[in-house]
């Protein structure tokens, strides 16, 4: 994935008959070339304080995002003009729910001393031991050769600062590349924002793109098959001494798109606040062109790393304070809400073109589907088909989508093989890697076919609230395992498909989610909440309710994270597929698959771990390859889970689970509230333990475990 985030958009810049929109703006940039061709003369240097975050996510098709892995660096940076920009890393953290890497291992070096200069460097410096300036660097927009890679728009005043009694006036260039050379190069696309009387950079907001010569082969396949990476930037200065403008934010991000492998965007980014930051001012007036050699980074000992306690910020605020859509408006063509209609070749989710499991065994289609776009804004319509070529049936479907600002109003129709497991994690779209190579299907199925109409609406952003209403026609139909195994021989056989209900309903649901990035899955700190109603009226009757309840919270070296869900089914004789299911994996591990089952019932997650003040660095393994730090901790946690089977209706439901004519049910209630609780230590920070654990409803002896995760 490094190879393809590496790679910036491919952007084709439009052609002008001038390089500047105005007389006026052409002075005005000109001026500000010359005010940032070089730190003022008597700028010597400057040491301050870095605080970074780096994080590895996930933004989903609705726009939430979902972090996997935050590292934290607190560092001492150093700038001597015509020299070295040193930053010498102070203190470390990271927090991950199991990537095996660190992100050091995709980025050695990050921040920009100054945004002084001729050329412009990324803000990332990328893994090779033998380049630390490994990175992507673009002419400058204010450079001395830009008319030959740019056109200039805007000049306008945006906007006053007040500094202490000086009033800033803030103009806004706009900076289009254009370059049609053979040679390849960086360039810079977005706004700068300038004060207008000294002209000096306050904020640069865009992307790098490359352009000129001919793209790689490499670059032209991706391209081909719908990859698409672009390198957004940020960066932000402040006012120091009232003299200079100084690095004061900093953000590189760079977002990917793989077509096949869904419309979920995986996501590097980089967050930086500089603070504490002291001059070196000599009144020297001799000037140079240089404005820094090479960037090194330092650590120091493993000891004081592992000590240090003096953040600013609790791990994951800098990542959460900003969202992948900020760069919505500079976003790639394929990603953009506006422009001609575009025609997508590829799903929002994988399964709707490839996927396997013993019901249908391999299922293969093809989803296209139509954005509007300015045609007709908001509006997209798609379909999907595609043959299951053991259960020799076509599933597919039908949808239209309108998205006016806050609201995706959306109807659909479609025969799909829905999965009645419960109690789910985010993202959880799984083709069935592991049905086909090992045999290992955990999902029952019931052939569904619907028609619905929904409405959505965004409570200020996808991150903060949803809340949603549908109605609309089903009908279920049972379905039954047609394979015995995946395509590895010897391995275990499949299990039975779970019995279903056949028949036709009328359907109500509601759903509100408070911050739904939130699920203590991952590793974003805060609160998150959903609850679902629904109701259904035909020949199946029931109404099911469900809420679950997330927190992540980090206290220095202490971490806490849970997951609650709870549920009740009504009806006098609920449909088997509608009730909740337990045991196994994520929902009761410890127990068997679905050992039990239930009209209500509830499910507890939980743990609390302290890292020890020790071995945090991370370890470097070979070539450009991190692994975290050791980071040993001790930990506890908790798991709970608890059904019941409160009328004849659902215990007859809970029967039909099994096949006809079994006499025993597959599942069971639970008798009472089954909890195992387990502590011991973890490594690399959460991401191994090794302890004990043991069931606490019912006498039993402690067992050794070992594991992926805090929860024993």
């Amino acid at each position: 994935m490094l190879t393809l985030l590496l790679i910036a958009q491919l952007a084709t810049a439009t052609s002008a008959e001038s390089v500047y929109a105005t007389p006026a703006l052409r002075d005005f940039v000109a001026a500000a070339a010359a005010a940032n061709r070089e730190p003022p003369p008597a700028l010597r240097g400057y040491d301050g304080r870095v605080e970074t975050e780096m994080s590895l996510m996930v933004r989903d098709t609705l726009g939430r995002e979902h972090a996997a892995e935050i590292e934290q660096l607190a560092a001492n940076a150093q700038w001597t003009r015509g020299g070295v920009y040193d930053l010498h890393v102070v203190g470390y953290r990271s927090q991950s729910i199991g990537v095996p890497y660190s992100i050091l291992s995709i980025v050695h070096a990050w921040t920009v001393p100054t945004l002084y200069g001729d050329r412009l460097t990324l803000g990332a410096y990328f893994s090779d031991r033998r380049r630390i300036n490994n990175t992507l660097t673009a002419v400058h927009p204010f450079a001395s050769d830009r008319d030959r890679f740019y056109r200039y728009s805007g000049g306008d005043t945006i906007a006053t600062l007040h500094e202490g009694a000086r009033s800033i006036p803030i103009v806004r260039v706009r900076v289009h590349p254009y370059f049609r050379g053979a040679t390849r190069l960086g360039a810079f696309d977005g706004e700068i924002d300038l004060d207008a009387t000294r002209h000096q950079i306050i904020r640069m907001r865009g992307q790098f793109v490359i352009l000129g010569g001919r793209p790689s082969v490499s670059e032209r396949v991706l391209r081909t098959s719908g990859v698409v990476a672009v390198a957004y930037v940020e960066f932000v200065n402040a006012e120091v001494g009232g003299a200079y403008w100084l690095p004061a934010f900093q953000r590189s991000e760079f977002q990917a798109a793989f077509p096949i492998m869904s419309q979920n965007r995986p996501i590097l980014r980089l967050v930086s606040t500089f603070s504490d930051l002291s001059v070196t001012d000599t009144g020297a007036t001799n000037s140079d062109s240089t404005m820094w050699r090479r960037i090194t980074v330092s650590w120091a000992p493993s000891d004081s790393i592992s000590a240090f306690h003096d953040w600013d910020r609790e791990i994951g605020q800098q990542t959460e304070s900003v969202h992948a859509d900020d760069f919505a408006d500079m976003a790639p063509d394929v990603w953009r809400t506006d422009g001609p209609p575009r025609v997508n070749l590829f799903p929002a989710t994988t399964s709707r073109i490839l996927r396997f499991n013993r019901v249908e065994g391999l299922f293969t289609g093809v989803a296209p589907s139509l954005d509007f776009r300015s045609l007709a804004p908001g509006l997209s319509i798609g379909g999907f088909l595609g043959w299951a070529w053991t259960e020799s049936t076509p599933r597919g479907g039908g949808f239209v989508t309108y998205q006016p600002a806050d609201w995706i109003i959306t109807a659909r129709g479609e025969r799909a093989l829905a999965n009645t497991n419960d109690f789910t994690l985010p993202l959880e779209d799984d083709p069935g890697i592991v049905a086909l190579l090992g045999s290992v299907d955990n999902f029952d199925y019931v052939d569904r076919r619907s028609a619905m109409l929904s409405a959505t609406r965004i409570l200020g952003s996808v991150n903060t609230g949803l809340v949603t209403t549908q109605v609309g026609f089903g009908s279920d139909r049972a379905e039954r395992a047609r394979l015995t195994r995946g395509i590895v021989p010897g391995a275990t056989p499949f299990r039975l498909n779970r019995g279903a209900f056949d028949g036709h309903y009328a359907l109500g649901a509601a759903d509100f989610e408070f911050h739904p990035n939130v699920s203590g899955d991952f590793v974003e700190p805060g609160y998150g909440a959903h609850l679902h109603y629904e109701i259904g009226r035909g020949d199946l009757d029931w109404q099911r309710m469900q809420l679950s309840l997330a927190a992540r919270r980090y206290v220095g070296p202490v971490s806490f994270a849970m997951h609650a869900d709870g549920g009740l089914l009504l009806g006098a004789h609920p449909p088997p597929q509608q009730l909740f299911e337990i045991g196994g994996n994520e929902a009761l591990p410890g127990y068997d698959y679905k050992q039990f089952a239930g009209d209500r019932a509830a499910l507890f997650r939980g743990f609390a771990s302290y890292r020890f003040p020790l071995w945090k660095t991370p370890n470097h393994v070979w070539r450009n390859y991190y692994i975290p730090g050791f980071s040993p901790g001790i930990a506890t946690s908790v798991q709970g889970g608890w059904t019941e089977l409160s009328s004849p209706g659902a215990i007859a439901a809970v029967r039909a689970l099994g096949a006809p004519g079994d006499t025993m049910p597959v599942s069971t209630a639970t008798n009472g509230v089954r909890t195992t609780v387990g502590a011991g230590i973890t490594l690399f920070s959460d991401i191994l333990h090794l302890g004990v654990a043991r069931p606490i409803d019912h006498p039993a002896r402690w067992r050794l475990v070992f594991g992926f995760g805090a929860s024993f």
